[in-house]
C-alpha cells in the first residue's frame, strides 16, 4: 500500500509526513516539481535539515537548475522509489502538491519513448534559430512566447519536450498502477492565504532575491525558470516589475495555484481530508496515522 499527502502550498503537508514517517518507519519521497532541483531552496519551501528530524527525503536536490524535467521522468524516478522501497518492505509515503505528477505515478499514463539526447540537435544543426523558434510556434505558442529566437539551447529544450513526453492517449489515465490512500490536507481559505502571504515575506527576509538572483546568472532550464517565485523576480532582474510588485505578484500567483491545488484533488483523486487545527498539530497526526491503520 502507498500513502499519499496532498493538499495546497502552505497547509503543513512537510510537517505532517515526517511525523508520519517516524510513526511507520519509512522515508520519504518529495511529489513537488520544483524541489527536485538544487539551488531551488527558498522558493520550493524545500524541506530543510531540521525539518527533515533525520528521515531519509528522495526526489529533493537530483537534478540541476540547467537541465530540463518533465512529468514523464518523475514517473519514470518515483516508479524506480517505490520498487526499491518495496524491496526494503518501507511503506513509499509520496508527499506534494503537484498533481499531474503524482497522478502520472499512480495511474496508467503512457509517455512517449523517445530518447532525448545530442542525436536531435545534430538532426536540426543546419536550421538557424529564426527557423527554429518559427516551428516552435508551430508546436508550443506559449513556450515561443517565453523564449527568446537567439537562445537556441531552450528552444531546441522546447521543441524536444515538444515532441516527446506527450501522454501518448487518454485510454488508462483511470486505471489504478498501484493500491493507494490518499490524504488531503485543507485549511479555511482566508487562513491559509495569510499565511502563504506570510510565508512569501519570510522568504524575501530568508533571501529569496540573492537566490533568484544567483540562478537568473545562469542558463537555467525553462522548467526551474517558470517556477512561482523565480519568474516574477527574474522580471523584476529585467526591470518589466519593481521588487514589491514581483513580491505581490509572487503572493497572487502563490495563493491562485493554491485554489487550484484544492480543485485538482477534489476532481481527480478519492481523498481523504483532514482540517488542519495549526493550534494543534497533534489532532491532525493523529487523526492521519489512525485512517491509515483503518485501512
Amino acid at each position: 500500500m502507498i500513502v499519499v499527502i496532498v493538499g495546497p502550498t502552505g497547509v503543513g503537508k512537510t510537517k505532517l509526513s515526517v511525523e508520519l514517517a517516524k510513526h511507520f518507519q519509512t522515508e520519504i519521497i518529495s511529489g513537488d516539481s520544483v524541489q527536485v532541483y538544487k539551488d531551488l531552496d527558498i522558493g520550493s519551501a524545500k524541506v530543510t535539515k531540521e525539518e527533515m528530524q533525520g528521515i531519509k527525503h528522495h526526489m529533493i536536490d537530483v537534478l540541476n537548475p540547467s537541465e530540463d524535467f518533465s512529468v514523464a521522468l518523475y514517473q519514470k524516478m518515483v516508479r524506480e522509489q517505490i520498487e526499491e522501497f518495496q524491496a526494503k518492505g518501507l511503506m513509499p509515503l509520496i508527499v506534494g502538491g503537484t498533481g499531474l505528477y503524482i497522478k502520472s505515478v499512480l495511474y496508467n499514463y503512457n509517455f512517449s519513448e523517445t530518447k532525448r539526447d545530442h542525436a536531435y540537435e545534430k538532426e536540426v544543426a543546419h536550421l538557424d534559430n529564426e527557423t527554429l523558434h518559427k516551428e516552435l510556434e508551430k508546436k508550443d505558442k506559449e513556450s515561443a512566447k517565453k523564449i527568446h529566437p537567439n537562445n537556441r539551447k531552450r528552444v531546441l529544450q522546447a521543441l524536444q519536450r515538444a515532441d516527446t513526453h506527450k501522454v501518448s492517449s487518454e485510454q488508462g489515465k483511470d486505471e489504478k498502477v498501484y493500491d493507494f490512500l490518499m490524504i488531503g490536507l485543507s485549511m479555511d481559505r482566508e487562513l491559509l492565504y495569510e499565511r502563504i502571504n506570510q510565508r512569501v515575506d519570510q522568504m524575501i527576509e530568508d533571501g529569496l532575491v540573492e537566490e533568484a538572483r544567483k540562478l537568473y546568472e545562469q542558463d537555467i532550464s525553462y522548467t526551474a525558470a517558470q517556477a512561482i517565485g523565480y519568474k516574477e523576480l527574474f522580471a523584476y532582474f529585467d526591470g518589466e516589475l519593481s521588487l514589491k510588485e514581483a513580491i505581490d505578484l509572487i503572493k497572487t500567483k502563490s495563493r491562485q495555484y493554491a485554489k487550484k491545488q484544492f480543485t485538482f484533488f477534489r476532481n481527480q483523486f478519492d481523498v481523504h481530508w483532514i482540517d488542519v487545527d495549526i493550534s494543534n498539530f497533534d489532532q491532525t497526526v493523529e487523526q492521519a496515522i489512525q485512517y491509515i491503520e483503518q485501512r
